[in-house]
């Protein structure tokens, strides 16, 4: 099952994660990088977070703390259908931690980031975070962040690497001629009315920010899924360009 569908620094690249039948976190990853056309059968949008996808996996890849990525064959993929509420709430549930510093097993340094090879996880949900506010920041393509509280009390404010809300964001500020704090208002005020907020928090692979010796991985929001759903269905591809 599809939780996670993120953009990549490459514009044709994304990023995809799901959760087998055995409650195993897998990324499926490919030499050539995971193509935004794999998302597709034809003209029909297949893969995307609930979507339920059989691949062939070739073989384990981890490069901790991304211990998830697998090696898989572009030419097989295959869409068995959407997974129901329940079905749903009880997968994003398998990898649920109520803080960020557990769901990285104490490898969270200074609340900030994983060092490279930390044996850890890169990837799981956040349940119980409360306290949200979206953050869009100016310029050719918007950048939105979440501000949150996890259920120790320690707030975070991460940059928001899913796909539909990156769209969302670009279809309204810059098709659309919307200011950001208008827009911004408009997800915060939608997200507030939600009963069930669910983060996906994941680590994106080791880069070295300015001023910083060393690199690091840094956490982001993979996915924001609520109950009940406040894109009401809506995917990536409803708010891309055609």
């Amino acid at each position: 099952m599809i939780t996670d569908l993120t953009q990549m620094p490459q514009g044709n690249k994304v990023c995809v994660i799901g959760i087998n039948e055995q409650g195993r976190t897998i990324r499926p990853i490919h030499d050539n990088g995971f193509l935004k056309n794999y998302l597709y059968n034809r003209s029909q949008l297949i893969i995307f977070p609930r979507a339920i996808i059989e691949f062939d996996f070739i073989g384990e890849k981890p490069q901790p703390p991304h211990i998830e990525d697998m090696d898989f064959d572009p030419t097989f993929i295959k869409y068995h259908g959407l997974s129901d509420d329940t079905k749903w709430e009880s997968t994003l549930l398998i990898t649920s931690f109520n803080t960020v510093n557990k769901i990285y097993e104490g490898n969270l340094k200074y609340g900030k980031w994983v060092p490279p090879g930390a044996k850890t996880r890169s990837i799981a949900t956040l349940s119980g975070s409360t306290e949200h506010s979206f953050i869009i920041e100016e310029g050719r393509a918007p950048k939105t962040r979440i501000r949150f509280l996890d259920a120790s009390g320690n707030e975070y404010n991460l940059p928001v690497s899913d796909l539909a809300i990156r769209e969302l964001c670009f279809s309204e500020v810059i098709r659309k001629g919307k200011a950001v704090a208008d827009v911004a208002g408009e997800l915060n005020r939608a997200i507030a009315q939600i009963r069930k907020i669910y983060l996906r928090v994941g680590l994106a692979r080791a880069y070295k920010v300015e001023g910083a010796e060393t690199e690091h991985c840094y956490p982001q929001i993979t996915g924001i899924h609520t109950i009940p759903d406040y894109l009401n269905g809506k995917t990536f591809a409803d708010f891309a360009k055609r």
